[in-house]
């Protein structure tokens, strides 16, 4: 099973592909810690400075119109800001790890990437006809099936690696190595303002994304193991992913969609106490996530498993 994994492990990284694509992992990122670097003002006076955004905050929560989400968020950051002002408690400064946090954005360039890759897995073999080569190899086609997404699947965390990698290093060439003991101010599930270790979060927030990048690594690959056909594979993915997001805010008004994986596919909204429903935790998200992950699985198994190919 190991020299299987092995030899599509080789498959993905042969491929011009594969290295345009990290490549561009790297290039964005190095770029979003530029662009961070260059809009990082540094005031000197950061009381006047976060009076000023809690007139922003307040200012926006007036408006009357906003969603549901948006409207949290104005009053997170809203609570936070009032909280520096009363202790006293200015935001971590030139610290690359606190710049990290503002990378959360770039998981869904990750997801992009590994949803084309997995849309290839399966259907590629069949478009290309060398499918017929693999299942004459004395191995079952459970080995061959899995050996495939075990792969693609190491591909989309080495890619998350990367993102986390590349941000750190090249924050770090302009904030310093940082000290992993910088505490900045959060919000607990309970909502109350306090102060946590910025590494740990962002262990938490790039950690717990492996469960929504491999949500939708599996349901490109299951539409490309059930439908052979790699564009439409990237199609509905790449479709579903952008619902999704828009699906997030629905769920605030109908509570059956938190049970559907789009409403659990941002795990950075528990870093920042943005549910999408109060009832809805991190377990909740993540145990959602795992039951259509298995399912998708199970389907993908199933329908190689019967399906005819002529040899």
């Amino acid at each position: 099973m190991i020299g299987l994994v092995a030899n599509e492990s080789m498959k993905i990284y042969s491929r011009k592909l594969t290295w345009i694509f990290l490549l561009l992992l790297f290039a964005i990122t190095t770029g979003s810690s530029i662009l961070g670097k260059i809009n990082n003002t540094n005031s000197q006076d950061w009381r006047a400075e976060t009076t000023q955004v809690v007139q922003q905050y307040e200012e926006r929560l007036k408006i009357t119109e906003l969603s549901p989400t948006l409207r949290a968020d104005a009053e997170n950051k809203l609570k936070i800001a009032k909280y520096r002002l009363e202790n006293n408690l200015p935001e971590p400064s030139n610290n690359p790890w606190a710049a990290l946090l503002t990378f959360s954005g770039l998981i869904e360039m990750v997801v992009v990437f590994a949803i084309i890759i997995a849309a290839d897995m399966v259907a590629g073999e069949y478009s290309n006809g060398t499918m017929k080569l693999l299942l004459i190899r004395p191995h079952s086609r459970a080995k061959i099936l899995f050996s495939k997404y075990i792969a693609v699947s190491l591909f989309a965390i080495v890619m998350l690696m990367l993102l986390v990698i590349c941000g750190y290093a090249a924050n770090a060439l302009f904030y310093g190595l940082g000290n992993i003991h910088t505490t900045d101010l959060f919000l607990n599930q309970h909502g109350q303002v306090v102060q946590l270790n910025v590494l740990v979060q962002i262990i938490k927030m790039y950690g717990l994304s492996i469960f929504p990048v491999m949500g939708y690594v599996t349901l490109a690959f299951a539409v490309s193991t059930v439908l052979q056909s790699s564009v439409l594979a990237l199609g509905i993915s790449l479709f579903i992913m952008i619902v999704g997001n828009s699906m997030i805010e629905a769920t605030a008004k109908m509570e059956w969609l938190k049970y559907l994986p789009f409403a659990n596919s941002d795990i950075s909204l528990y870093i920042y106490h943005l549910p999408a429903r109060p009832e809805m935790t991190l377990n909740f998200s993540i145990a959602v996530l795992l039951v259509y992950i298995a399912a998708l699985t199970l389907l993908s198994w199933f329908v190689f498993k019967k399906r005819d190919v002529s040899i």
